[in-house]
């Protein structure tokens, strides 16, 4: 009797054994899943065809279609038999849906499936302020503000890294003013958001330190008339104050 209860009990102790396994996993692989589906999957921007560029346009199954040409200033693109298409502002794969959907309109070809893509990038942004090599930046791809000042030298230590200002031109003229935190994207990995077109500014501004240093440098130190090292005596204790 004493035999078959110990022998029942460790049967249960051991589904119940067996039972707390199976829900642990479970537990991990449903926190893990949770995990994920929390993370936010960061992709690359798609690239946007900009005035300058130009573009390679091939046909795998109508190759005497293929073509090589720059996007023109007004951000048109020629293509024979289909015309002067606007393509800047577009990605490649929109243009080859655009070429395809003509071509069959017009009774061409009736299934291109042209494969789109960049020969030679003519975007640029500009960057300015606290960089060290300040100026035109050719775009090779979808950028953000970050790539654009590591493209311009680098940040200059009296940087302010936390207010970086990117500043755009919409297509009704209208100027569009955002902020990047390039402190908390290169920190923690915090995107800025920010997908930079041709002709946008990226402004970095001085430091409030550096500010406070060149006020000071300016107001006291080039206008007071005497040198930082002058010593004087105060009254008779011989008390020496340098400055």
């Amino acid at each position: 009797m004493t035999s078959v209860t110990t022998g029942a009990i460790r049967r249960a102790m051991a589904a119940v054994l067996l039972a707390a396994s199976a829900l642990a996993a479970g537990m991990l692989v449903a926190g893990a899943g949770a995990a994920r589906a929390d993370t936010p999957a960061y992709r690359t921007p798609a690239y946007r065809i900009a005035a300058g560029d130009e573009l390679s346009v091939t046909f795998p199954y109508n190759p005497e279609l293929n073509l090589v040409g720059p996007v023109g200033p007004d951000g048109r693109f020629m293509v024979p038999m289909v015309g002067n298409l606007p393509v800047a502002g577009q990605t490649l794969d929109d243009v080859a849906v655009d070429i395809s959907t003509r071509l069959h309109n017009g009774g061409i070809v009736a299934d291109a499936r042209p494969v789109v893509s960049i020969r030679t990038y003519g975007a640029v942004v500009y960057v300015g302020g606290e960089v060290r090599t300040p100026g035109a930046v050719k775009m090779a791809q979808a950028g953000d503000p970050l790539q654009a000042v590591i493209s311009a030298g680098g940040l200059l230590d009296t940087a302010r890294t936390r207010k970086v200002v990117v500043i755009h031109r919409a297509a009704d003229g209208s100027i569009v003013q955002r902020v990047a935190d390039l402190r908390a994207y290169t920190r923690h990995g915090t995107s800025t958001g920010i997908v930079l077109e041709s002709q946008d500014i990226v402004f970095v501004p001085r430091s409030s330190i550096a500010e406070a240093d060149l006020w000071v440098d300016q107001h006291l130190n080039k206008l007071i008339p005497f040198s930082k090292s002058l010593n004087y005596s105060l009254g008779t204790s011989g008390t020496v104050i340098n400055h």
